[in-house]
């Protein structure tokens, strides 16, 4: 591929310079041939003409008007003569040669290949995981930021020039690559990294579903190793990925429903999803507190659908009210209109509602439905869809109750499985508990005081992963799940971590008690914040560091470190001695 595309540009530079070429050949062997007949004279005074190499010696420094002189011998007036000749001859073809060089570098496809090759270029250079990300709107944009900032490098696609070029003016953490190119084309993607062995994963989110379902099927059928994650709109789509073996397809509306359903049926259950799934920088929100009694749904989007239903399944009485009520799917008590006006909503019995849902594919339309429909009746409890990030800040003016964002849904969900993928099991298996297991593992992560959302990091007990655990074991030691989360350079400390999930032979144990014994081949999923997230590989893989936490006794190696202690003092340096 790589030397498909280098002959793809010499063919281009070449076809291009084709007659610029021709001129400035022909004009300096029109001029060499010229000086070598030109009668001349030597010292002695003697009939000479030059030779070809003598003729092209004075050529080529006439024709780039550096000007050495006569030489050999001074010019008789006939060799004058053709020097004008071949200069101005020789100047013009070069400013014809280097005009078209010029603009050949100004042609829009030419530098765009150019660019693709030097692009790919650095993409076979990269010697360490990368992700590729179909698609720079807000859910692309969210998760390269987020993915640069941890240190991953990032090879980013999308069809429209203007998204890829702000990317030359963010403040990105690692890597950044972009190609302005359709991730439709496969060769495209196996441009930008497809095959490349250290390619972590796929991302297709871009606003068509049938993009994102090309891609994905293109991602597995070229590379089957790699780890795919996509966005489907769409049940049909979205089953059609599966069926491709896409690795995690996320599909927005659900995940709204299923929000909307947990804030109404199990509030602390909906904060805990909410603060796990929500991206980087995701607070915890308030509990939510949706009352019974009518509803108003504007919009009969995909999501207002969805809505409509899950209030309906809980008993709620729903209105309808949509710009097209005639469409075959539309209840038959449908209102028309878009909401945004008071009289539409007094037609739906407002002053009776206990909320409206501003759910249109128009941001602005579901702000103009929020302020009306609070001018109209203040304690109302609303709910509305905010289709792109960038109107966030409105959204917030706004102050509705309950917020849907579909970007920072799929990012968020994204995030959870590339941090682990047992993120998803425990999520899928989280929301089938009740609302008390939620409470109260809210209480253990709010105890450690970290406003932002922990992160998901997962380890495996092995000799290769964490080799002092398995030996320990393997010697018949115990080893409880507690000791884990020790700080291994304080141990009356306990690290700001939680145990989330042990999977064992296949059964995932959802929150697992401290007092649990470690076997090996357990796998655990720990939400918790990086910096502490790290300590635990001390743990599990320097002997000294887990005898120090099982026991007290510390035990330092090195004769570096042995200095420090003797000069120092034992404490200074590392772990605290047990009093």
């Amino acid at each position: 591929m790589a030397a498909t595309r280098t002959d793809t540009l010499l063919f281009m530079f070449f076809r291009r310079m084709r007659m610029p070429l021709i001129v400035l050949i022909s004009a300096y062997a029109i001029a060499t041939l010229g000086f070598t007949l030109m009668p001349g004279v030597d010292d002695q005074g003697q009939p000479w003409r030059m030779s070809l190499f003598e003729a092209f010696y004075v050529v080529s420094y006439t024709g780039s008007t550096i000007g050495f002189g006569e030489v050999p011998y001074a010019f008789t007036p006939a060799q004058r003569m053709w020097t004008i000749v071949s200069i101005y001859l020789t100047v013009i073809a070069w400013l014809f040669s280097v005009g078209s060089i010029i603009a050949l570098l100004q042609d829009p496809v030419y530098m765009n290949a150019l660019r693709r090759s030097r692009l790919a270029g650095g993409v076979r250079a990269t010697s360490r995981p990368f992700y590729l990300v179909c698609g720079y709107g807000d859910t692309g944009r969210v998760l390269t930021h987020t993915l640069s900032a941890r240190g991953y490098p990032v090879v980013v696609i999308d069809r429209q020039r203007e998204k890829i070029n702000t990317l030359a003016v963010e403040d990105l953490g690692a890597s950044i690559r972009a190609f302005d190119m359709d991730a439709r084309t496969p060769d495209n993607l196996v441009a930008a990294g497809l095959r490349n062995r250290w390619c972590a994963g796929v991302i297709a989110v871009t606003g068509d579903d049938q993009v994102n379902l090309k891609i994905a099927i293109s991602a597995k059928l070229l590379n089957h190793k790699v780890v795919v994650h996509a966005r489907a709109d769409s049940a049909r789509v979205r089953d059609n990925m599966r069926s491709f073996n896409t690795d995690h397809v996320v599909n927005p509306v659900e995940e709204y429903r299923r929000r909307f359903e947990l804030a109404i049926n199990a509030p602390d259950l909906f904060r805990l999803h909410h603060w796990l799934t929500s991206g980087p920088g995701a607070h915890l929100p308030d509990r939510p507190s949706l009352p019974r009694g009518r509803w108003i749904v504007c919009g009969y989007s995909n999501v207002g659908k969805a809505i409509y239903r899950v209030l309906g399944d809980n008993g709620m009485e729903t209105v309808l009210i949509d710009a097209d009520p005639d469409a075959g799917d539309r209840p038959p008590d449908t209102i028309r209109g878009r909401g945004t006006q008071a009289e539409t909503l007094e037609q739906a019995g407002i002053e009776r509602a206990a909320g409206v849902v501003a759910a249109t594919g128009d941001d602005a339309d579901n702000l103009s439905i929020l302020i009306t429909a609070r001018a109209l009746k203040p304690d109302l409890f609303l709910a509305a869809l905010e289709s792109g990030y960038s109107g966030r800040v409105l959204f917030r003016a706004a102050g509705p109750d309950f917020v849907g964002q579909p970007s920072m849904v799929v990012a968020g969900t994204i995030l959870a499985s590339i941090s682990s993928n047992l993120a998803v099991p425990f999520i899928e298996e989280m929301v089938q508990q009740d609302n008390d297991f939620a409470r109260a593992l809210l209480a253990k992560l709010l105890r450690h005081r970290e406003p932002k959302a922990p992160e998901f990091s997962a380890t495996r007990i092995s000799a290769r992963r964490s080799p002092a655990i398995a030996h320990a074991l393997e010697q018949g030691r115990e080893i409880r799940l507690g000791k884990l989360l020790v700080n291994p350079r304080r141990r009356d400390q306990r690290l700001p971590l939680e145990v989330l999930m042990l999977r064992r032979d296949d059964k995932n144990i959802l929150c697992p008690d401290d007092a649990t014994c470690l076997k090996i081949g357990d796998r655990l999923l720990v939400a918790g914040w990086q910096q502490a997230a790290t300590r635990i590989r001390t743990t599990l893989e320097n002997e000294h560091a887990l005898e120090y936490v099982l026991t007290g006794q510390d035990y330092q190696s090195g004769w570096v470190w042995r200095w420090f202690e003797q000069r120092f003092g034992s404490s200074e340096f590392g772990h605290d001695k047990p009093r």
